[in-house]
């Protein structure tokens, strides 16, 4: 009996033995587990997190980008960039894709706007770099094509603000002024309804890097391109103070005789606009009577005078010098600057041409005093062409039946067609014994 129960409680321990080991290997099954659970988590929540780093995502939209482009769908692509700095709006590389993708597309200004936005977004200075460099080649490409012209200019001056050092800008404006301003004519200022507004602006900030850095060889070319030497420069007469006062400031820099002597000629120009204006007020009046005091004041007797002596300063003319109000010749004779007004075939949209006669013609030994005048053309068309001369002169007048010679104004009317010329000549204008004739 006791060895019966021994054996139960010997066989109640074992029992109990086998379940604690079982229990054991339970927990450390579940534990195995749970660990095992947790590296799986772990694992998944790291891929989650890496994939969710902007650096990734960036890069996942870019090489989306680089798919398109290789399929021609170039308006994902850019929409892709886009994508791309909306995760990370300092990305260089997706700025630099962007620009890549509008290249491939040969749409070089969008090109150059991103990669200067994005050089103003993240201060990267490899981004101006590549900027500054489009912007030169493009020019390149202009002035080898044949087509040098503000805008080559333009984008010239735009790199050099941006990199005021480059030797490749300062080479590439050189070839800008020798193909701009060493032509024997140029109209570029006059070709367009804001070509000399964009010349100064242009100059003003060429001259704005030259205060600011003191660059002497970029001082240089802005003197120089302050003064062009083609041998006939059309520049607008609206404009001619705006030239002066740019002369003068580039004056500010370096003053030459070269500047000086074409300060003086553009001032000389702008003096006789002044003084025509009063002419053309009454001309446009339609109310001629006033121009009698016009041709015998001073100003204009010592002007006639001067062009009859061959003593007139840089205004260039012979006998019948126009007076206009649109387009100035800017001429260089020996060096030297002198300019004349466009007439009538040089302008044929003029709103009318003034000439002042600066012919000797004297009657009795006097003088004559001459001006004429020709009005804009009728329609946009040349004909019928009108022509009003006024001359106050010493001749004959009929009183009572007698010619009578003493001072006296003429005053005739011509117009020219196709068919040919008609006038109407008073005489003695304004006077009590006025007579007409037609022929």
């Amino acid at each position: 009996m006791e060895d019966k129960e021994v054996r139960r409680k010997e066989a109640k321990t074992a029992a109990r033995e086998r379940r604690r080991k079982h229990r054991k290997r339970v927990v450390l099954a579940e534990k195995i587990v749970l660990v095992l659970i947790g590296i799986v988590i772990l694992a998944g929540g790291a891929a989650i997190v890496y994939n969710l780093l902007p650096g990734i995502q960036v890069d996942r939209q870019l090489e989306a980008a680089d798919e398109y482009v290789e399929t021609q769908a170039y308006e994902e692509a850019i929409a892709s960039c886009e994508e791309a700095l909306k995760i990370d709006s300092k990305s260089v590389k997706a700025y630099r894709a962007m620009a890549g993708v509008y290249l491939t597309q040969e749409d070089r200004e969008s090109a150059e706007q991103v990669l200067y936005k994005g050089w103003e977004t993240t201060q990267d200075e490899s981004l101006l770099q590549e900027y500054c460099v489009h912007l030169l080649n493009d020019a390149v490409a202009d002035i080898n094509a044949g087509n040098c012209n503000l805008d080559a200019l333009d984008k010239t001056v735009l790199a050099i603000e941006n990199n005021p050092l480059s030797e490749d800008g300062i080479k590439l404006l050189d070839a800008c002024y020798e193909r701009l301003f060493m032509t024997e004519e140029t109209e570029i200022f006059c070709n367009t309804e804001d070509g000399f507004e964009r010349y100064l602006t242009i100059m003003n900030r060429l001259i704005q890097v030259c205060e600011e850095t003191q660059n002497e060889t970029l001082k240089a070319e802005v003197v120089k391109f302050a003064v062009p030497e083609n041998e006939t420069v059309w520049l607008p007469v609206e404009h001619l103070k705006d030239y002066k006062d740019l002369l003068e400031r580039v004056m500010t820099l370096e003053s030459t005789e070269e500047l000086e002597e074409l300060a003086a000629c553009i001032a000389k120009a702008k003096e006789a606009q002044d003084i025509f204006a009063e002419a053309f007020t009454i001309f446009d009046s339609g109310d001629f009577e006033a121009i009698k005091d016009f041709i015998q004041s001073e100003t204009y007797i010592a002007i006639r005078d001067q062009f009859i002596d061959g003593t007139m300063e840089y205004w260039k003319g012979k006998t019948y010098i126009p007076v206009s109000r649109e387009k100035l010749k800017l001429v260089r004779e020996d060096g030297k600057p002198g300019f004349s007004f466009a007439d009538f075939d040089e302008c044929p949209d003029t709103a009318g041409v003034i000439k002042v006669w600066g012919a000797k013609q004297e009657d009795a030994g006097v003088q004559r005093l001459c001006i004429s005048y020709e009005p804009a053309s009728e329609n946009g068309e040349y004909y019928p062409h009108k022509t009003y001369e006024f001359v106050y002169l010493y001749s004959n007048v009929t009183i009572d039946g007698e010619y009578v010679p003493q001072m006296n104004y003429r005053f005739e009317t011509r117009i020219a067609t196709p068919e040919g010329t008609t006038s109407t000549l008073i005489g003695d204008w304004g006077g009590e014994h006025e007579w007409n004739i037609e022929y």
